[in-house]
């Protein structure tokens, strides 16, 4: 295989990861951007039974619709530039339980649909299909690390993009908090790469309209990862930004999401001395009870 194909093959295989996690610290509140558009125009009423801060809670299974556009721009050796687009709709069921010190949450990949001339093999999209991944989740909403029970390329693209699903929680609840912020630093698989990331997030309570709570979210990334073969590894680092826009239930639990994340990567073959920027931008949007 050519350098300059090995180096193409590693940038679409790092389409996309995300973070969330650690302790939010309170800060002033400052002005809100616009509302998220979709998702349903109502949140299930809150138990009156329940009592202390505004948290995530248990939930029987939910289904969430969660949709993905990528856009890969490489400048390859030579002058020209290769751009490579995927649209893709996740389905899934979520369910948060009960469990030891922090709830446990199972996410599950129902069906996976992609756009005409969607790059994807039909037999890897099936064999993707029903991996269920599990994980820790504490009430402010920082996710463990998902295990998945079973491995494929394709489930590893859906995984690196459930946890902006989560949004973090401050600890003392969205009644009385109106901005906070997060800081993480995670290992994860990208594919081609093991990828190490430092994110900070900085999150602010918009507005309250009844039960449902809108929340946004700017996050700035560095991450950095080698992969490839052992004749010949590989190298990436990537900086960049994602935000998005939340609606929360007083149920205790995400009605409906939207995001965009942009990066600049660069990855390299030090062995022949090569390496390719890439331009990264991608959007989702996710939605409650969509079948």
């Amino acid at each position: 295989m050519s350098h300059r194909r090995h180096l193409y093959c590693a940038a679409l295989l790092v389409a996309a990861a995300c973070s969330q996690a650690s302790t939010p610290t309170e800060q002033p509140r400052p002005k809100p951007p616009p509302r998220p558009s979709g998702g349903p125009s109502r949140a299930p009423t809150a138990d009156p039974t329940r009592s202390g801060p505004l948290l995530y809670r248990p939930s029987a299974p939910e289904r969430y619709s969660l949709q993905r556009q990528d856009s890969l721009a490489l400048e390859l050796p030579g002058g020209a530039t290769q751009v490579q687009q995927s649209s893709r709709t996740a389905y899934l069921t979520v369910t948060i339980g009960e469990g030891p010190g922090a709830y446990l949450t199972t996410i599950r990949l129902d069906s996976l649909r992609q756009d005409v001339g969607g790059t994807m093999a039909a037999d890897s999209v099936l064999r993707a299909e029903g991996t269920s991944w599990t994980a820790s989740l504490t009430p402010e909403g920082r996710l463990g690390t998902l295990q998945a029970d079973r491995t494929s390329g394709v489930g590893d693209q859906v995984e690196a993009s459930l946890l902006p699903l989560f949004p973090v929680l401050p600890a003392s609840g969205l009644d009385t908090a109106t901005q906070w912020s997060d800081t993480t630093d995670r290992a994860f698989k990208a594919d081609a790469f093991d990828v190490r990331e430092h994110a900070v997030t900085s999150y602010t309570l918009e507005k309250r309209e009844g039960p449902v709570y809108t929340i946004s979210a700017a996050t700035v990334f560095q991450r950095s990862g080698t992969g490839g073969q052992a004749a010949q590894p590989m190298e990436m680092t990537s900086s960049g930004a994602r935000h998005a826009v939340y609606r929360f239930s007083r149920d205790g639990g995400v009605l409906a999401g939207e995001g965009a994340d942009s990066a600049e990567m660069t990855i390299s073959i030090p062995a022949v001395g090569q390496s390719v920027p890439v331009h990264q931008r991608a959007s989702w949007r996710a939605v409650r009870g969509e079948k």
